[in-house]
């Protein structure tokens, strides 16, 4: 069940009860429903939370080959003992920025086939799903003990706001068990998609403010390879802080509704001022799109925001981007892609 994540990670009793009906009873619920009724329930609760949690949807054998691809590089990077099955980092983390990733398209290629997965994500679209190529393979390092006073939210976020215009779903799962809430667990905060944009530009990093979100408003669980959490870009969510000696391996994946309108993803050809043109995966056709100071522009770390006048800096001949533009071309969003 999702459980309250500052009564799991301090161990006092909660300041509300869990909540009610967790997703997890409400979903052995639904599946006793007829189908129809199923899926309405579903969806009704999907509008409500913004998030449904899932548990051992995923093939056990698909997610131990994505744990040995994440081993490999972490013991290429130093990071861990290869003799020893725990992910225990063993030196100081290098400035590779996730360096997971290095995986590349083979393992989450195969993740986005898994028929449980894709038949949620047809009930909750009433559509095929149409998987973005943007994927983070994370491995999330022990972080010390808690400081005094430290918020252990501080890296809450709405994908959202760094995305503007994909409304795109994000699939989290374990690619290790985590059930030790202290090894730096997953938390979401149901409902904040209603909320709007929580974030605040006139703070460092633009970040939600502190406490925006109050502490017994978020929820976690002791995750098992197997489960997934499914949520909107605009519901807020956090990695807490880990405080184990191993390092934390995840993988989160994007996908829309094939109905909706669709990013372009691609290479691209061109520079132009602030007119960037893009070989089009799926199409081959040549896009152009526009920037102006209204588009947030980035990395494939969102932050720093990468100002107009730099946009070279991400969308270089041969760089791959993705765009989300309008019919009038100009785009709310263009980040940097791995894929």
């Amino acid at each position: 069940e999702l459980v309250h994540a500052t009564a799991a990670r301090t161990g006092r009793p909660a300041a509300a009860p869990h909540l009610e009906p967790n997703t997890l009873e409400m979903l052995e619920r639904v599946a006793a429903l007829a189908p129809g009724a199923r899926d309405e329930a579903l969806r009704a609760r999907w509008d409500d939370d913004g998030c449904l949690y899932f548990r051992g949807i995923m093939d056990p054998k698909l997610m131990a080959w994505g744990e040995q691809l994440y081993r490999d590089e972490l013991v290429k990077e130093g990071l861990i003992d290869a003799a020893n099955p725990v992910p225990v980092l063993i030196a100081e983390p290098t400035n590779t920025w996730r360096p997971c990733d290095r995986v590349g398209t083979q393992f989450w290629k195969e993740v986005v086939k898994e028929p449980k997965l894709v038949a949620i994500l047809r009930t909750l679209f009433k559509a095929e799903p149409a998987w973005l190529p943007i994927a983070a393979h994370r491995s999330g390092y022990p972080t010390g003990p808690l400081k005094e006073g430290e918020y252990i939210f501080a890296g809450q976020h709405q994908d959202a706001y760094y995305n503007e215009g994909m409304n795109s779903t994000i699939c989290w799962m374990p690619v290790r068990d985590i059930t030790d809430l202290n090894a730096g667990t997953f938390a979401v905060a149901p409902g904040t998609h209603k909320r709007g944009v929580m974030h605040d530009p006139s703070l460092e990093r633009n970040r939600i403010p502190d406490g925006a979100i109050a502490p017994d408003e978020w929820r976690t669980a002791a995750y098992r390879v197997g489960d997934v959490v499914i949520f909107r870009d605009d519901t807020a969510h956090a990695a807490l802080p880990n405080l184990s000696n191993e390092i934390r391996l995840s993988l989160d994946i994007r996908v829309g509704s094939s109905k909706a309108a669709q990013p372009v993803s691609g290479t691209v050809e061109a520079l132009d001022g602030t007119a960037v043109t893009i070989r089009d995966d799926n199409s081959g056709e040549l896009v152009t799109v526009h920037v102006n100071d209204e588009t947030f522009i980035r990395d494939m770390n969102p932050q720093p925001r990468v100002p107009t006048s730099e946009v070279e800096r991400i969308a270089f001949v041969g760089a791959r981007v993705l765009a989300m533009a309008g019919e009038d071309r100009m785009a709310k969003v263009l980040r940097r892609n791995r894929y």
